[in-house]
């Protein structure tokens, strides 16, 4: 059975496995930033699929990046595993905490294989680890839940979000993208990866028909290509006005990044691009329904949920719907942000 805590001291290479989507690999940045400021000569390594590889490549928190592919894993494992055993990290830290992720923390050679508790493992993949960080809370919020691993290997100080720096030109089409509008627009993002997360299409185009009657700025829409179908509504009834600029399936991840930066308030379910506003210091009004906010919501105290019923701590998580969000909710919530409640 591995132990709580073999020997807390860092050696000089660390391997960091966040595979996952674009939010996951945000909030798991905080404990390379950790590391950084506490060890600055560790050299810290991350092992990513390549959705989240712009976020990682250039970023000053992390020193060398190892792409896994989605597809094709198996006949990519050979040639990780020299790769990463070429690396000789002393240290893999695996913040996925499942079977697929802990495989590859051992693939890598390293003496030492550190992960969450037993309690918060799925698959067993606690039983690959040779160090398990104490036992906590499940419903903390995963960056709480990172900045364990960061307690446990002797970081402190608070909590950073490292993104890699922007380059210059596209800064420059995410301003001409956004030329039209005044200052300080709102992004609404459309989409979420699960279905019970995502908002009815209708209430989008509701939403932005009513920003647009109570604000002077305009209003950016951002989304994927698979969320075209959520967009029709707000395409259909927004095409053609001044104030609203549609970029919907349009921005690469560091294009998405220069938009938001240019932003004054993000408005959107649980996703990625959420978590990113996030870190980029944007202020987010996040719909929720059945994912609990305390645990996977916008990270500050700056961000409003919105959420029926809420989700308090200290019990478990009532159900919730998306349904029960409305648009009235929503608005009433920008204002309250715009006059600092």
């Amino acid at each position: 059975m591995p132990a709580k805590s073999i020997n807390p001291a860092i050696p000089q290479r660390v391997l960091i496995i966040r595979l996952g989507a674009i939010g996951d690999v945000v909030n798991a940045l905080t404990l390379a930033a950790a590391i950084k400021r506490q060890y600055p000569s560790v050299h810290v390594g991350w092992l990513t699929h390549p959705l989240a590889e712009p976020l990682l490549q250039g970023n000053p928190s992390v020193d060398t990046v190892h792409r896994f592919p989605r597809k094709g894993m198996v006949r990519a494992l050979p040639a990780l595993r020299r790769e990463l055993r070429k690396q000789r990290y002393g240290l893999v830290i695996d913040l996925q905490r499942m079977l697929k992720s802990a495989v590859l923390a051992r693939l890598s050679g390293a003496a030492r294989v550190l992960g969450f508790d037993r309690s918060r493992c799925k698959e067993g993949a606690w039983l690959l680890y040779g160090e398990l960080i104490p036992s906590g809370p499940p419903r903390h919020h995963m960056v709480d839940q990172y900045g364990e691993f960061a307690s446990f290997l002797g970081c402190c100080g608070p909590v950073t979000h490292p993104l890699p720096p922007i380059p210059t030109v596209i800064q420059a089409r995410a301003k001409t993208w956004l030329s039209d509008l005044e200052p300080g627009p709102v992004v609404v993002h459309i989409g979420a990866s699960k279905p019970e997360n995502r908002w009815a299409p209708e209430r989008y185009a509701d939403l932005i028909e009513g920003l647009l009657g109570k604000r002077k700025t305009g209003v950016v829409l951002t989304g994927g290509p698979g969320d075209e179908q959520d967009a029709a509504p707000t395409r259909d009834r927004l095409a053609g006005n001044p104030r609203f600029v549609d970029l919907l399936g349009q921005t690469s991840l560091p294009e998405l990044m220069a938009v938001l930066s240019k932003c004054d308030l993000f408005i959107g379910c649980d996703t990625g691009p959420m978590h990113l506003a996030s870190a980029l210091g944007l202020p987010v009004i996040a719909l929720f329904g059945p994912a609990d906010p305390l645990r996977t919501g916008p990270y500050g105290t700056q961000h409003k949920v919105i959420r029926h019923p809420a989700a308090p701590s200290g019990i478990p998580l009532p159900p919730a719907s998306m349904d029960a969000v409305s648009v009235r909710d929503v608005i009433r919530a920008v204002e309250e942000s715009e006059h600092g409640q």
